[in-house]
């Protein structure tokens, strides 16, 4: 039989108090980072803010040209050369007023040959309708003198009515616009470009022609305020207003191409419409035609209107919504947008004025099935 002394008793003893001591010390560690883990605050990644109210308008850019209202070329529909030009750069000239004398002998000597045939078939239809009278021709005689001298009547009043053409006049009061031309230059009608020999322009009534993009053509509307700028007065703030808008559509196409072995091209083109806008009849002073203007069309506006970042939208399959704060987790808020601008959105449904919403950042997966799953009961029904 096998026997044991007291002292190996005693290590025996002491090893299985190890052993447990190192057992009890793992389940307490253990214990501790599941307690830890369980109750530390999971690392978020993205931020919240909180729903307030405030103003909100659209706000177009664009720019254009500034233009008179009423402007006018002055081209010839005869042709000729400029005998005289009576104006100059910048004149003043009103209604009526000769701005330049075309010379052209043929027109003359056509309306002197008209002249003198009409006044030979007017003597000769007189004497006829006398002899007419007295029931020495016939009337069918008497009736082609008469038709004879009708013609030569209106072959004169045409070359009179061309040599009138020879003097341009201005069509309204005004300024002349550029340099007109100068004497002695040849002008001729009929051209596929017509020769312009002045511009009058009024000046007491400017506007702008702008090209708004077709994405934002719908938020325009007649009577809305306009501010713009001009580099000549960089400080300087103008006024107007959207007198109209323009059905017609203008086309700006851009192209790009490549090329292998063979190239190819594709183009795409921005569909623009124009906006004419009133300048404010007080502020015209210093404006000159044909400068740029920075402009921004001031649309729709809300005033204490609920707002969120634009960077708090998102949508999918059911609509538009935000992911709202709900106790220490997120929910899923379909909302209803109003006016829409470059840094907000107006809110008409489905929040209000204190809640906290994600303004930025990531929303896990987890969180964004949690946020689901809470708001299943809130989502609005599917349209037939």
């Amino acid at each position: 039989m096998r026997r044991f002394s007291r002292g190996g008793m005693f290590l025996m003893k002491k090893k299985w108090i190890i052993l447990i001591a190192a057992v009890l010390a793992l389940a307490a560690a253990a214990g501790g980072w599941y307690y830890y883990s369980s109750h530390k605050t999971k690392a978020v990644n993205y931020t919240l803010g909180t729903v307030g109210r405030g103003n909100i308008s659209v706000e177009i850019d664009s720019t254009g040209t500034i233009k008179p209202v009423n402007s006018v070329d002055l081209s010839a529909t005869v042709s000729g050369t400029l005998q005289k030009v009576l104006v100059k750069q910048n004149d003043h000239v009103t209604s009526g007023q000769t701005i330049a004398v075309i010379n052209s002998k043929a027109l003359t000597s056509t309306l002197q040959q008209a002249q003198d045939t009409l006044e030979n078939k007017e003597s000769y239809y007189n004497r006829i309708k006398a002899l007419y009278d007295q029931n020495a021709v016939s009337y069918q005689e008497m009736e082609n003198a008469r038709l004879d001298y009708l013609t030569s009547q209106a072959s004169f009043d045409k070359a009179q009515a061309d040599v009138d053409d020879t003097v341009i006049t201005a069509p309204m009061d005004g300024y002349i616009i550029g340099e007109p031309m100068e004497v002695g230059e040849t002008v001729s009608q009929g051209l596929s470009s017509q020769m312009i020999i002045a511009t009058v322009a009024d000046l007491s009534s400017m506007q702008i022609k702008l090209l708004v993009d077709e994405t934002d053509i719908g938020e325009v509307s007649k009577g809305e305020t306009v501010t713009f700028t001009v580099d000549a007065y960089p400080n300087r703030e103008f006024h107007g207003t959207v007198r109209d808008i323009s059905k017609k559509e203008y086309s700006s196409s851009s192209s790009s191409s490549s090329s292998s072995s063979s190239s190819s091209s594709s183009s795409s083109s921005v569909v623009y419409y124009t906006v004419y806008v009133d300048i404010n009849s007080d502020e015209l002073d210093g404006l000159y035609p044909y400068m740029t203007a920075r402009a921004e069309i001031h649309g729709r506006s809300s005033e204490n209107a609920l707002v969120v970042p634009t960077t708090a939208l998102r949508s999918d399959s059911q609509g538009e919504y935000v992911y709202r704060k709900n106790g220490n987790g997120l929910e899923k808020a379909y909302v209803t947008v109003g006016i829409t601008s470059d840094s907000s959105v107006e809110i008409l449904k489905g929040l209000s004025e204190g809640d906290q919403v994600v303004v930025s950042g990531t929303v896990t997966d987890s969180e964004a099935a949690a946020a689901t799953s809470s708001s299943r009961n809130n989502r609005p029904p599917m349209m037939p």
